[in-house]
């Protein structure tokens, strides 16, 4: 390894425009593919569709074109909120990203048959009152029945319900392109000065409520990102060309990664966006490694060709090692049998290795460049000759290096009670399985999903259980009826009561059979035997109703387009809990192995099963100990390089417990860069050990040590600003980032050196 990074050293000297045209090249025709490369921006385009529960969700919202489902909320004044459903129904009805807007029950359909629809007991309330109209107790309840269902009609007093069928699922449309805040506009302009408040809430809401905020966060806080890495990385390197050269490698490589990725999977997804952070950490600390060598080097007074061969044969070393191991581990986990893991995978995989010779040669090249005019601008202005270069200092790096080294015992002593103390916090290890915790704290909608529940009992992510009947949707019902996970259910089985049969004959022997139906009306319109009378004898001339008979909007939420019938079972609780949502399922699987939802999605990205993790793991940790094992060919020099993640992935895990930041989805995707971090410091420490062996443990230290320093500054930095988004699944992964990086530093400068200390004899 050492002659051949010599010979790339010796290659860039003599002839560096070549050697950057033979790096530019491959990476810019790979980049080319792009733009004819299929790119899918939707949550969708990433869900795991192969297991079992999502994929059956998928399977239901796609076969009975269920698409999403948002609920808006009316509420103000009694006698203007039907009017104001009415508005609202015809401005969403106008746009069209909506396929259906309605009223969870017509009103009027409602009146118009309220004899079928009414439970038994008032139905033979009204029956007597109409054959016996002397008796005032049963006129009395009668009146106080009539108004109890006029009110569940009309659903809450001072509140009402319209429900919004999207034309598309919010899981299949790109990232910040949602219909939703043109609906939102819509219903609220033709709301406007009616006194009446709206809020929407379900998952078109989330969703786009989610991203607008996060993204708007993201987009103001990223250019302040940049800045304050890049004023970071005039410590490294003053000059504009140095910083120029690193970002062209960057983004070349980021090019060159994703029209591979698209090349081999056929598109580019949402996961994408991801992997650029970690090309970027990791990139730029192989950048800020042979920036901070080469100073180090002509602080020795080396000459500028022998100090880059030494960058590039040391330092190098150190960066292609780190580098395999690294990208070795993102591609072992692309074989995951997940589209998250594997776009995220091979994406962060190939960027590490089409970064690593774009590193190595277009850097070492621009180095040799610079020289070139720099001599022959002293040559032509016989100007003075520049200031030699110094190492780059970091304070109170050297006492701690040093106190490591000349007491290794007592660094490992305290180092050891400090990650026993850390590991103690682990039974206090929170999951976060609760989907609105990591999304934006900003969103209005998170609020009106318990609004609504607290309300009208009810929620935007209904389980779904599929009848082939009336008659076993009413089963279904029952069995979930008094479930304490279950508030109710709504189906046509629970609207249209079994004993239609029996209520038409009873009117039959109250109205002489069908042609006393349209006999005049009782008089006395204040009269409640003559209201009840008007209500029996309507409902007994338009007969039953049947499916055929509803209206339009009901049919289609409850009757399938493949003739089922669907069951909405509504969860008590309206948190979107993953372990929650699980329970759920098992419950309404029991009754329907075919039942699905909203919240299976939920449970599949919260807690869903992953048994493929402990073996992806196994063989991450075996190849990243093969690749050692030939770079140093030293069991004990294998054992200094794994110790900073031996060290600071556990005590970071700790520290998280101890400090109550539970852990969710978004936390487990900066582990791979703290692992990544952790083993290139290790590698680049113990390479530089190997470097010199008559240099004293402590000056190998303090010099790899700087270098690392300026990483996880950099780094640190640039993921700081995700404390600022208000977002707490962004948060707990900043929180992850700046507990991990600086451990990982400080196990490299005190663990390390100090083992490496008692380890090879030398101090």
């Amino acid at each position: 390894m050492r002659r051949a990074l010599d010979a790339v050293a010796r290659w860039t000297i003599r002839s560096p425009w070549r050697a950057i045209g033979w790096a530019v090249v491959p990476a810019l025709a790979l980049a080319a593919l792009l733009p004819a490369t299929p790119v899918d921006l939707t949550f969708m385009g990433v869900m795991n569709r192969d297991n079992e529960h999502v994929g059956r969700y998928f399977e239901m919202s796609e076969r009975y074109e269920l698409g999403g489902l948002l609920l808006v909320l009316l509420e103000g004044e009694e006698g203007q909120l039907d009017e104001a459903v009415d508005r609202a129904i015809e401005a969403a009805q106008a746009l069209p990203s909506v396929a259906a807007a309605r009223r969870p029950l017509p009103i009027e359909w409602l009146a118009d048959q309220a004899p079928w629809l009414v439970e038994r007991p008032l139905f033979d309330r009204w029956l007597a009152l109409a054959e016996q109209p002397g008796d005032a107790e049963n006129a009395a309840e009668f009146l106080a029945s009539a108004l109890a269902l006029r009110a569940s009609v009309a659903s809450v007093p001072g509140a009402r319900l319209v429900e919004i069928k999207m034309a598309t699922d919010p899981l299949a449309e790109e990232v910040g392109q949602s219909a939703f805040f043109e609906l939102e506009a819509a219903v609220e302009r033709a709301l406007s000065g009616s006194g009446v408040t709206v809020g929407f809430s379900g998952l078109p809401a989330l969703s786009a409520g989610d991203q607008e905020q996060t993204l708007g966060a993201i987009r103001r806080l990223t250019p302040i990102s940049l800045v304050l890495v890049l004023l970071l990385f005039r410590i490294v390197e003053k000059r504009p060309g140095g910083a120029l050269s690193v970002a062209a490698v960057l983004v070349l490589s980021i090019g060159a990664a994703l029209g591979a990725v698209g090349l081999l999977t056929g598109k580019l997804t949402v996961m994408e966006t991801f992997f650029g952070v970690t090309v970027f950490g990791l990139g730029i600390d192989f950048a800020v490694h042979l920036f901070v060598r080469q100073r180090e080097e002509l602080a020795h007074g080396r000459s500028f060709e022998q100090a880059l061969r030494r960058t590039l044969s040391g330092a190098g070393r150190g960066v292609v090692a780190g580098c395999v191991t690294t990208a070795g581990a993102f591609l072992i986990a692309a074989t995951a049998p997940d589209p998250v893991a594997l776009h995220l995978g091979l994406s962060g995989g190939l960027g590490l290795l089409f970064c690593l010779p774009l590193t190595l040669l277009i850097l070492p090249s621009v180095w040799v460049l610079r020289q070139r005019r720099h001599r022959r601008r002293l040559e032509t202005a016989a100007a003075a000759p520049a200031a030699r270069a110094t190492p780059v200092r970091v304070p109170g790096l050297p006492s701690v290096v040093r106190w490591a080294t000349e007491r290794p015992v007592r660094c490992l002593a305290v180092s050891g009670v400090l990650l026993a103390v850390a590991l103690a916090g682990l039974p206090r290890l929170q999951v976060e399985t609760r989907l609105e915790r990591i999304m934006n704290r900003g969103v209005p909608a998170i609020a009106m999903v318990d609004r609504i529940q607290e309300v009208l009992g009810t929620n935007g992510a209904p389980w779904i259980l599929t009848a082939g009947s009336l008659e076993e949707a009413r089963e279904f019902a029952a069995r979930l009826d008094d479930h304490p996970l279950f508030s109710g259910t709504v189906s046509l089985g629970t609207i249209l009561p079994p004993d239609l049969a029996e209520r038409a004959a009873a009117l039959d022997r109250l109205f002489g059979g069908p042609e006393g139906r349209t006999t005049a009306a009782v008089a006395g319109l204040g009269d409640p035997r003559a209201l009840a009378v008007e209500a029996l004898r309507r409902a007994a001339a338009a007969g039953p109703p049947d499916v055929d008979s509803l209206p339009p909007g009901l049919r289609e939420k409850f009757n399938a387009p493949t003739g089922e019938f669907l069951v909405y079972a509504y969860a008590t609780d309206s948190k979107a809990d993953g372990a929650l949502a699980r329970r759920q399922r098992e419950v309404v699987q029991a009754i329907d192995p075919r039942a699905s939802g909203l919240l299976a999605v939920v449970e599949g990205m919260m807690i869903g099963d992953r048994p493929w993790i402990p073996w992806i793991a196994l063989s991450i940790l075996g190849f990243v100990l093969l690749v050692l094992c030939v770079d140093f060919r030293r069991p004990g020099s294998v054992l200094l390089a794994v110790l900073p993640v031996l060290a600071a992935v556990p005590f970071t895990l700790g520290a998280l417990c101890w400090i109550g930041i539970p852990f969710n989805v978004m936390t487990w995707l900066v582990l791979p860069l703290i692992f990544g971090l952790g083993i290139d410091d290790g590698i680049h420490v113990v390479h530089r050990f190997l470097d010199d062996p008559a240099q004293p443990i402590r000056l190998a230290a303090l010099s790899v040590g700087r270098a690392i320093a300026m990483t996880t500054l950099t780094t640190t930095a640039s993921f700081s600003i995700l404390l600022f988004t208000d977002h707490p699944g962004l948060e707990t992964m900043a929180a992850v980032m700046l507990i991990g990086l600086p451990a990982c530093l400080l196990a490299s400068v005190t663990v390390l050196p100090a083992a490496g200390v008692l380890l090879l004899g030398r101090r």
